[in-house]
């Protein structure tokens, strides 16, 4: 699952993630404690740009982390960097370009000015991405994120699953969905038709529920995975809790349809559109790297602490690989694992022989 070829876009969408969901927490932190306030104009927008570019630094030090975790080697991190930098700022860019472009078409007053695009560009060049490379260049220094046992550079065949993988992770974002649905009513009526928005600590605890509702999600699927045997547990674990953002879309156009039916002409709708399909790919990104994160440490602390067959790898770059369906029961084996942090060398501290073997387990 995070092979060669895509290793580099999940750590590039998991260090945005993180910068988004820090953007978001400030945000609805500062708003909940009255430090940014609706009434004022333009005060929350200028709180998350600002939020957003001063968390270049933990962006950077996320992605390469990941990066040199998977690869193993710091070659290549700059690269990273700036495809963190660059990534979903560019994506916004190319949206508001295309909807600028139309807005100027139908002559509408709406339109981004001119000047606005550079000083958000000179804001972007000059502090968003030296600071995300210099979280880079963090990221390098610190220590690689650890495997619990034995690494394998052999990827090992997956059985066929049962059910296909895309319908659990489109079930999986009816959950996460299910607890912002009705707060989305309300912020999509505060922006479109003009209502004032203050519940702000409302907001921040559904915020949290959503943040923990994705965790549990992943961990779920991604256990599930791994009782099947399969180790590309990675981006369906991204997948599995950034499905909500197909469901936030979709209520976003459920809500042109139905409650915004005096859109004046086709280019409002596009508007709409655009902008919605900007907040639904930041909630894809943010939820889908909580999601995955949780699943990492999962894992991470998963395997140490159950009773495991002594032939179960962890592959490297391709997850964990259980070399054989059945683990502890046939041989009654408990293996426990400790660590020091100088060496990261890994020992066997405890086996638990049964006091009778089966001729099954004497042959083998």
């Amino acid at each position: 699952m995070c092979s060669k070829n895509h290793s580099m876009l999940l750590c590039v969408m998991i260090g945005d993630g993180v910068q988004i969901t820090g953007m978001a927490v400030v945000t609805i932190v500062l708003a909940a404690f009255g430090f940014m306030s609706p009434a004022s104009r333009g005060m929350l927008l200028t709180g998350m740009i600002l939020s957003y570019l001063f968390l270049g630094t933990i962006a950077g030090y996320a992605g390469v982390r990941l990066w040199i975790t998977i690869k193993g080697t710091s070659d290549g991190w700059r690269s990273v960097a700036w495809s963190v930098a660059c990534f979903f700022p560019g994506i916004c860019f190319v949206i508001l370009t295309v909807l600028n472009f139309i807005l100027w078409g139908s002559e509408s007053i709406s339109a981004i000015p001119i000047s606005l695009y550079f000083i958000l560009l000179s804001l972007w060049f000059c502090i968003s991405v030296p600071l995300t490379l210099l979280g880079g260049f963090l990221g390098t220094q610190a220590e690689p994120i650890w495997y619990p046992i034995r690494t394998s550079e052999i990827p090992r065949e997956i059985p066929v699953c049962k059910y296909p993988s895309w319908l659990l992770v489109l079930g999986a974002g009816t959950l996460s969905f299910g607890t912002i649905f009705i707060e989305l009513f309300f912020i999509l009526s505060s922006i479109w038709l003009g209502r004032f928005y203050y519940v702000f600590g409302f907001l921040l605890v559904v915020f949290f529920l959503l943040l923990i509702v994705c965790a549990e999600v992943s961990v779920v699927l991604t256990y599930m995975h791994l009782c099947a045997e399969d180790w590309q547990w990675w981006w369906k674990a991204f997948y599995a809790s950034g499905s909500v953002a197909l469901y936030v879309f979709l209520c976003s156009i459920n809500y042109l349809v139905f409650d915004l039916k005096g859109l004046n002409g086709p280019a409002s709708a596009i508007l709409y559109l655009g902008y919605s399909l900007i907040m639904a790919i930041a909630i894809m990104i943010s939820t889908g790297t909580i999601g995955f994160l949780t699943s990492l440490y999962f894992v991470q602390y998963l395997y140490p602490s159950v009773e495991i067959d002594s032939k179960c790898i962890f592959a490297k770059s391709h997850g964990l690989v259980p070399l054989f369906a059945w683990t502890a029961p046939v041989m009654d084996l408990s293996i426990h694992y400790s660590v020091t942090n100088e060496s990261r060398n890994w020992r066997r501290s405890e086996i638990h022989w049964p006091n009778k073997l089966s001729k099954k387990e004497e042959d083998y």
